[in-house]
């Protein structure tokens, strides 16, 4: 695979959007063609959040990898979201995609790709995943990642092409999921006598350390203490169900009115990550008025101010800071949980659509470079 490609440069612009609207208005061709993958929209709504609020001249669409061959190439953008999901199809190779890729840009179609992750989820994976970064660093017109300390995080890992690199933030859920009530929320799961309620939400997967949490948790917890673990069960996991009564599992899919009474019966929501560059489940949390306790890693940084959204503990500190959370109460908590729904202002999701909009237009209409 040969690529000796041209970068595009995206110029930083005050008048940006204004210029590519105005572009898009004057182009006589059809609408700018979106084709995205993974489409991972039923699980994560993040993908809704950006895709459902573009302007009428972007139309987007879910793809398949086979379909990648046969999407025109000019005035088209192919949006790639978590690559491992690239090798998790049947059959396929990395040097198979690249090649499909840098077809694709030969046609003149342009390419994003948002770095989620530093790692995979699934170590099995990592070696593989090694080549199909080198070619997207390469083949890419844009890098996005969500935060300066993503952007970071990433440079310490990689040699990151600056020069490709987009900071658009990740939006907060407003809109998508309902504010339930807290007292109600704890009848319904009977909670009622409960004290400090945490909660531990999403996939429950090795990432997330659910048997660190656990055992952190039955030494400092209290009686009428309660952890709740909740989400679909990564495959393979060795998780034994936890022989504590103030332990609650929840395996399987919830819909958004369980992740909202979820969120409301919890007092803070806890996330025990070894590593992460951005943080869904915490941005939820905070959409959701709910402080998190976490690692000081990127993802938790950039979702929460330390000590007014959430509590962020050095490597080691979870026990610790465990104990701390629950003997400060609920009232310290639910403070945490307004400052942090109150930072989500920053985060709205029509605003950070028309970043995007602004900058898929630039690459389709191929107007790049110092303007």
């Amino acid at each position: 695979m040969n690529l000796k490609l041209g970068a595009v440069v995206l110029a930083a612009d005050v008048e940006g959007p204004k210029r590519a609207l105005i572009a898009m208005n004057d182009h006589p061709g059809p609408p700018v063609a979106l084709t995205f993958f993974p489409d991972y929209r039923a699980a994560n709504p993040v993908q809704s959040q950006l895709y459902d609020r573009l302007p009428p001249m972007i139309r987007p669409q879910a793809g398949a990898l086979e379909t990648l061959a046969a999407t025109q190439g000019r005035g088209s953008v192919f949006h790639l979201h978590w690559e491992d999901a690239v090798l998790r199809q049947p059959g396929a190779m990395a040097e198979g995609f690249l090649d499909r890729l840098q077809a694709f840009r030969g046609r003149g179609g342009r390419v994003i790709w948002t770095i989620h992750n530093l790692a995979a989820h699934d170590p099995a994976l990592e070696e593989r995943l090694a080549d199909l970064r080198s070619g997207l660093f390469a083949l890419a017109d844009v890098i996005h990642l969500h935060s300066l300390p993503a952007v970071a995080a990433a440079r310490q890992r990689w040699d990151l092409p600056l020069h490709k690199v987009r900071v658009i933030a990740h939006p907060s859920y407003d809109g998508h999921y309902p504010q339930a009530d807290r007292l109600r929320a704890r009848a319904e799961l009977g909670l009622e006598d409960a004290g400090m309620v945490l909660l531990l939400p999403g996939r429950i997967a090795a990432y997330k350390q659910p048997q660190a949490l656990v055992a952190a948790f039955a030494v400092v917890a209290r009686p009428k203490d309660r952890l709740i673990i909740a989400g679909q069960m990564e495959q393979g996991l060795a998780f034994p169900r936890p022989d504590d009564p103030r332990i609650i599992l929840r395996t399987g899919h919830a819909d958004v009115a369980e992740v909202a009474q979820l969120h409301a019966a919890a007092d803070l929501v806890v996330l025990p990550y070894d590593l992460s560059l951005t943080s869904g489940s915490a941005l939820l949390a905070a959409t959701l008025a709910r402080g998190v306790l976490g690692p000081d890693c990127p993802g938790l940084r950039d979702a929460f101010e330390a000590g007014r959204g959430g509590i962020l503990y050095a490597e080691g500190g979870l026990q610790a800071a465990l104990a701390d959370a629950l003997s400060e109460g609920p009232a310290v908590w639910a403070a945490r949980g307004q400052a942090a729904r109150s930072a989500m202002a920053g985060r709205d999701p029509s605003m950070l659509a028309a970043a995007w909009a602004d900058l898929i237009l630039r690459l389709a209409l191929q107007r790049v470079g110092p303007w």
